[in-house]
């Protein structure tokens, strides 16, 4: 049975190098992450996903991230700032208990 307080977040992370991004220390399987920028700790960003490591990669663009992420915006972003953000993630069984 599912109980919050079995789910535990990872530590915080820097973001990686776009150039590294593939390699992002992620829950394979479905999961949740947060980035907030590491000098004022202020929340960014918040997903979920089946494969909460793939979801991560496709927040940088091309032909650094993969998938097909509809929002250049967030992307872009992610490009600009990853030097000053950090991420956890939080691994679950199903997207649903993500959600």
């Amino acid at each position: 049975m599912f109980t919050h307080s079995s789910l535990k977040w990872s530590q915080w992370k820097p973001m990686p190098q776009p150039e590294s991004c593939r390699a992002i220390d992620a829950p394979i399987g479905p999961g949740i992450y947060q980035i907030k920028t590491s000098n004022t700790n202020q929340f960014i960003l918040f997903g979920i996903g089946v494969q909460c490591q793939k979801r991560m990669k496709s927040l940088y663009p091309k032909p650094y991230g993969v998938g097909t992420r509809n929002n250049s915006d967030k992307r872009d972003f992610i490009l600009k700032h990853w030097k000053s953000l950090e991420y956890r993630t939080l691994s679950t069984a199903t997207r649903e208990e993500a959600k």
